[in-house]
């Protein structure tokens, strides 16, 4: 595992506001720990995990966003191989994984959009090469270019881009009556003891049209098993919305490349195709062979065509 060698010449945060995760706030044995850093922006303390190196300069910098429902952990193999041509940060999305919160926020895609642009702005990075977004993350990702006017970020890549509406079977988080009660904590708690005590977190995954290694669901089962994690990511759902996301696109002047995998019954890829033909028609479209969770299972694969996408643009 790659450990963080913070540069001398590189603008980073000032050290009053990053420092090393305590034991309570990132376990010691979470992937990449000692690339953990948290850093405090207004009222979020932010889970970054940062690469960087120090023997080599000029070198690009990639940002990358997790899906609803993950953690900087599903990142966990690809940046393996980013981070031989390129530094990175992934962060854990306000309500996921190890971020902390301490105001009640809407987390609708504009308002995490513009968190992003707080702590981007707080880590002085001036140029981002390269966003990549999976899932919802890539949706985040577009209207955090659409926000910052492609001042900061010159290419923007998707990963299964969650550009349609989810599974009908999950459609009852996303409905507004259901909403107060699905992001209460006594749901999200039943939620949680269920996820320990049953297969439905090995359900859920296997519903991607992805198979984990059980290492990978061991992953899933721990985050998932915390109820701020749980309540996060179904308030994120139900705060989602991705016609007024679509009716923003014309504003996208990003560079856009969407990486699709062909099994996928998430999020369908001949619907897909349709919404980004018709609201992205400049973007660059890649079908793969893989699930929702592909650049998980098929790591190597999308790390290598994200970094040929990268070197020919």
């Amino acid at each position: 595992m790659a450990q963080i060698i913070y540069k001398q010449n590189l603008k980073m945060i000032s050290n009053k506001n990053i420092f090393d995760p305590s034991e309570t706030q990132v376990p010691s044995d979470w992937p990449y720990r000692k690339n953990s850093k948290m850093v405090r922006v207004d009222n979020f303390l932010w889970h970054a995990q940062i690469f960087e190196n120090v023997k080599k300069k000029q070198r690009p910098f990639f940002f990358l966003i997790h899906g609803t429902g993950g953690a900087v952990h599903s990142w966990r193999h690809t940046v393996e191989t980013l981070y031989a041509e390129a530094d990175l940060i992934a962060i854990d999305l306000p309500g996921h994984g190890f971020t902390q919160e301490t105001d009640k926020i809407d987390y609708s895609l504009a308002t995490i959009a513009r968190l992003l642009k707080n702590l981007i702005e707080v880590l002085e990075i001036e140029i981002i090469d390269l966003v990549i977004g999976h899932s919802a993350g890539a949706a985040i990702a577009i209207e955090l270019c659409i926000q910052t006017h492609s001042k900061k970020i010159k290419h923007l890549i998707g990963l299964n881009p969650s550009l349609v509406p989810p599974p009908a079977s999950y459609n009852f988080l996303l409905n507004p009556l259901i909403k107060p009660i699905a992001s209460s904590n006594g749901f999200t708690s039943f939620l949680s003891l269920i996820t320990q005590n049953t297969s439905l977190i090995e359900n859920l995954l296997s519903s991607t049209g992805s198979k984990l290694n059980l290492e990978q669901e061991k992953l899933y089962k721990r985050i998932l098993a915390k109820n701020d994690h749980l309540k996060g990511a179904i308030k994120f759902m139900a705060s989602t919305n991705l016609f007024e996301l679509l009716d923003k696109s014309r504003n996208l002047k990003t560079k856009s490349t969407f990486i699709l995998g062909k099994e996928d019954p998430w999020i369908q890829i001949e619907p897909l195709k349709k919404i980004i033909e018709k609201y992205f028609p400049n973007s660059q479209v890649i079908e793969n062979s893989g699930g929702h969770l592909m650049h998980e299972t098929h790591s190597l694969k999308i790390s290598d065509q994200i970094l040929k996408i990268f070197n020919e643009s």
